[in-house]
């Protein structure tokens, strides 16, 4: 508790530097906290965080469309509406969106004392929650003390929204440290992060509510390091565990491109068509020769790609391993393989990689719809809205060009304020389904 003491008695001057208002910090008291905890998806959100800055405008269009859709949609009123929070580079940048009065009125959120053109919303922080010694959970910011554009964001955000301030112990700046970096399952409260992390960040929330309930990844083969690259959690009501666990799939990827037609891979833009296309190539000619390709680019690429998946398998079976000791609790998981593609070096040991397709793990949850990457192979997008429907998820596929080729995707650029008390996925339910399930399964044993 001494390192949560010290991070939060740190708010009070900060809060004063980041934000110019009169107003008083209307978060508990130091004294009335007991713990970081983090929301999940499973949360259910109020606000969708994202920059709006030059190169990014038709990004927040069509998430701000995709917004709207799911408010009229779902037909949310009061407190489950769900806005838009934009942070603006500079002035109001609704008229430039194309998004009218009106509907800006009722889904839109302007930031007024903050400004960047920092487009990397998730890596700033954490929006979390803190619980009290009473046990109730009130909203609260993990300040990942990143710096950059974004750096004074979450003080700003903290004085706003009256939200409990944790600030990062670390000064490195580190990759690691990044909201990306920092997940959580639903349900069952383990944190799950990359080994990219900080000693000083790990040993924070080890000290501050996770001792003995963080799941350390395999994150070093990637260039920036972090674990939302390859895997996520969806909150899932017919799951044993009332989530599942998203991941990676390069095999299921190069088993896509194998059998797709050229008039598929021709629609993805020029460089990597032509690239594809050899891809597919050899992957067909490896049915006959197991060492077609062996030397070339498209060869190494392929190899390189099967030995991602071996490290992403292993380390989804590790986590189910933890999660079964963490809550001692013996049971299935309901696990989802997307497909996806790194580019990067090395055939048998992979280093500095990153998503050369989209990468379609990395997505924002809102509700039971999920905002994904689109790849702009038809296939690929076909088999993952397929898999997704078949769990009652709604799917909305959007182009993240401008953060895909900078290395991130979709929840890299945003980030999502969530209640910590409600959820759309109630254990209740889950007991029930689960029940359901037990007496189908046990008919038919009969």
């Amino acid at each position: 508790m001494k390192k949560l003491v010290k991070s939060l008695c740190l708010f009070s001057v900060s809060a004063l530097l980041c934000c110019c208002t009169s107003d008083l910090f209307a978060a508990p008291p130091m004294s009335e906290v007991n713990r970081i905890k983090f929301n999940n998806n499973n949360n259910i959100p109020s606000k969708v965080l994202v920059v709006s800055g030059y190169g990014n405008q038709k990004f927040v269009k069509d998430l701000f469309n995709v917004i709207k859709h799911i408010n009229v949609s779902d037909q949310l009123a009061g407190n489950d509406i769900v806005k838009l929070h934009i942070i603006s580079s500079s002035g109001n940048p609704v008229p430039s969106l194309g998004i009218s009065e009106q509907d800006a009125q009722a889904y839109v959120e302007v930031n007024p004392k903050f400004n960047s053109s920092d487009i990397w919303m998730q890596d700033c922080m954490e929006l979390c929650s803190a619980q009290l010694n009473s046990g109730k959970l009130v909203p609260a910011v993990f300040d990942s003390n990143r710096g950059r554009g974004l750096g004074r964001l979450p003080g700003v955000l903290a004085n706003m929204w009256d939200m409990v301030y944790f600030k990062n112990p670390s000064n490195a700046q580190s990759h690691g440290d990044y909201g990306g970096n920092l997940e959580v399952t639903p349900m069952d409260d383990i944190l799950v992060v990359g080994d990219t992390i900080t000693d000083e960040c790990f040993n924070f929330f080890e000290a501050n509510g996770y001792k003995d309930r963080i799941f350390k990844g395999n994150t070093r083969w990637l260039t920036v390091g972090h674990i939302d690259e390859y895997v996520s959690f969806i909150p899932t009501p017919w799951a044993p565990g009332g989530y599942s666990i998203v991941r990676a799939d390069t095999a299921y990827a190069l088993e896509l491109i194998k059998n797709s037609p050229d008039s598929e891979l021709a629609k993805v833009t020029t460089s990597d068509r032509n690239f594809l296309l050899k891809v597919k190539a050899v992957l067909n000619a490896q049915m006959k020769d197991p060492n077609a390709g062996k030397g070339t680019a498209e060869g190494d690429f392929i190899a390189m790609n099967y030995a991602i998946n071996d490290i992403i398998e292993e380390n989804v079976g590790m986590l189910k391993e933890f999660i079964k000791k963490t809550t001692r609790e013996e049971r299935e998981f309901e696990e989802v393989a997307w497909p996806s593609l790194f580019e990067g070096y090395g055939t048998t040991n992979p280093r500095r990689c990153h998503a050369f397709l989209p990468g379609v793990v990395n997505l924002l949850v809102v509700r039971d719809h999920l905002i994904v990457p689109a790849t702009h192979i038809p296939g690929f997008d076909k088999a993952i809205e397929a898999r997704l429907k078949a769990q009652g998820n709604k799917v909305h596929f959007i182009d993240d060009t401008p953060y895909h080729t900078s290395m991130g995707e979709i929840h890299c650029g945003t980030n999502a304020l969530r209640d910590p008390n409600r959820t759309i996925v109630t254990k209740s339910r889950i007991r029930a389904v689960q029940s359901v399930r037990s007496r189908f399964q046990q008919i038919h044993r009969d």
